[in-house]
């Protein structure tokens, strides 16, 4: 599993989880903002993340470059938006797909529940959830549906992700858009976005 795609099985899980036991997960209701720290293919990625309504923004640095990725599910469509370059991407379904966060446009990941810990001061459930690709993910879920922890492992490697400074409260609907001046290119069927392997 290249690091992109451990990312997005990753953001997948994190954008469809809620509180139900063995049945689909669906995204929180619960807007929120927080520090994003991944771990995986012997990299750690910090960033920050916004999310609200299934919409979410991650920013992040990857090989000294700052990287803004918004998810946009309800559109089908991720943004890629390079800052230091000051250019942005448009990804479809398609590709999006490849790049293992396709998930996010189903009708949820089913996932077993299988006890509750505290993690962080918070009271979570945790959920066992399988891959197709034979990647196996635990996931740690607040009561009021964020997931604030993930634990998993594929062919590759382990794999993981937690939240810190988690603030809950709407989100600011312009960090789900481009800045004014910006217009994303359409990136073509089949061409990768600029995310490293």
């Amino acid at each position: 599993m290249r690091i992109c795609s451990i990312v997005g099985a990753l953001v997948a899980t994190f954008l469809f989880a809620g509180a139900a036991a063995a049945a689909p997960l669906s995204p929180p209701d619960t807007a929120y903002s927080a520090t994003r720290i991944i771990e995986a293919a012997g990299m750690t990625m910090t960033g920050q993340v916004h999310y609200d309504h299934g919409k979410e923004r991650w920013e992040t640095t990857m090989q000294e470059m700052r990287q803004v990725s918004i998810l946009l599910p309800d559109e089908k469509r991720m943004l890629m938006y390079m800052p230091d370059m000051g250019m942005a991407m448009e990804v479809g379904t398609g590709d999006v797909d490849d790049y293992g966060i396709g998930e996010i446009y189903n009708e949820g990941v089913k996932a077993e529940k299988i006890g509750e810990e505290s993690i962080g001061g918070e009271r979570t459930s945790k959920y066992r959830v399988e891959h197709d690709d034979g990647a196996s993910m635990f996931v740690w879920i607040t009561r009021d549906g964020i997931p604030v922890k993930a634990e998993g492992a594929s062919a590759e490697g382990k794999f993981s992700m937690h939240l810190t400074d988690l603030v809950r409260g709407p989100q600011d609907p312009a960090l789900f858009r481009l800045p004014d001046g910006v217009t994303a290119t359409k990136m073509p069927t089949g061409m990768p976005p600029m995310m490293p392997r």
